[in-house]
């Protein structure tokens, strides 16, 4: 990405917003730490990031909370789209299946929205960062001051250059930037459940960008500013603790912990609705589901039943007593090519 296209997106609605937000406190660092005597951009960067990160430490444990509920609740529902598998065009079996799909988000007080919302959450956050750290001097004007050469000096290694493909200290940052985000990945991964199930398409799904992350750290670190590649690092490490204690926070909740969670959260905003509580909607749904299977296995056992009749009475009027083999074939035939089977 170029200096042009960060500029660009900078100025995109919340966008704007959030990166002049954090501009602030990029400058509010900047301040601080200058007055101590730490005139040095890498150190601003290192405390940024890790400021910024924390701000989302919520976010994370509740997608960490809703990914160890996904491997329950999504076995079931991949196993409920393979029952309806085949019946799209089949409006009535889709209602039904939404209705199943429905119970089940009920049984464990599901949302998908809840599932989703702290990832989309994360994202504007994501991007508004990126051109501050990127453009700094703008929003940090009074760097101006300050010789270049002394600022962007961090233990040796000048940020403002490109680490490419070279012998030099340099080339750490992209190094490093890769094995800090294959770590975080791979804790985020440790405490998941099903992640070892080939059958699980989320379990592959994160096993391909357990790996296909941090070669793309080190592709974009190698190509851009080094500064960029000390922020990418400052946040795997970072990443890396919060999962440690994230880890450890939900090692102390199994997954009913969380289903009973989710269900009062629920139920306490139904109850201002004025609607019943869910496990209560549950049960219901799971009683309307179970009455409509049965309806449509009685309908199912009729029709067997009605095609029995049929073909018995069939096979009485052409057989006029013959129980020969060459007589039962040839009623057979002539039952099935008059039903075209």
């Amino acid at each position: 990405m170029t200096f042009l296209a960060a500029s660009a997106y900078a100025n995109w609605p919340v966008i704007k917003q959030l990166a002049w937000l954090l501009g602030y406190l990029m400058r509010g660092i900047f301040w601080v730490l200058s007055n101590i005597g730490i005139v040095n951009v890498g150190v601003c960067i290192i405390v940024f990031t890790f400021i910024t990160r924390m701000l989302m430490y919520p976010l994370t444990v509740k997608q960490q909370k809703m990914m160890k509920l996904n491997a329950v609740v999504m076995p079931e529902i991949q196993a409920l789209q393979k029952k309806y598998q085949g019946k799209n065009r089949d409006q009535q079996a889709m209602l039904r299946m939404q209705g199943e799909q429905q119970a089940i988000y009920d049984k464990y007080g599901y949302s998908m929205t809840g599932g989703c919302l702290p990832s989309l959450m994360t994202l504007p956050l994501m991007f508004a960062l990126y051109p501050v750290v990127y453009d700094i001097t703008t929003y940090v004007p009074e760097l101006a001051n300050y010789n270049e050469s002394v600022i962007y000096n961090f233990l040796g290694i000048n940020l403002m250059e490109v680490p490419g493909l070279r012998l030099h200290p340099i080339i750490l940052i992209p190094i490093l930037a890769g094995v800090s985000q294959f770590i975080s990945t791979k804790l985020m991964m440790a405490k998941q459940p099903n992640m070892d199930n080939s059958d699980n398409p989320a379990a592959s799904s994160m096993k391909m960008m357990n790996y296909m992350m941090p070669i793309m750290s080190v592709v974009f670190c190698i190509s851009l500013p080094a500064f960029l590649g000390l922020y990418w690092i400052t946040q795997s490490v970072v990443l890396i603790l919060q999962q440690l204690v994230v880890n450890k926070h939900l090692s102390r909740y199994t997954v009913e912990d969380i289903i009973k969670a989710n269900i009062e959260k629920k139920n306490k905003k139904r109850a201002k609705k004025g609607l019943p509580p869910l496990n209560e909607k549950a049960t219901i749904n799971a009683r309307k589901i179970q009455q409509q299977n049965a309806a449509e296995k009685t309908i199912d056992k009729e029709a067997r039943d009605a095609k029995i009749r049929e073909s018995t009475e069939y096979y009485r009027s052409k057989s006029g007593g013959s129980g020969s083999l060459a007589a039962k074939a040839n009623m057979v035939r002539e039952y099935n090519e008059k039903h075209k089977k």
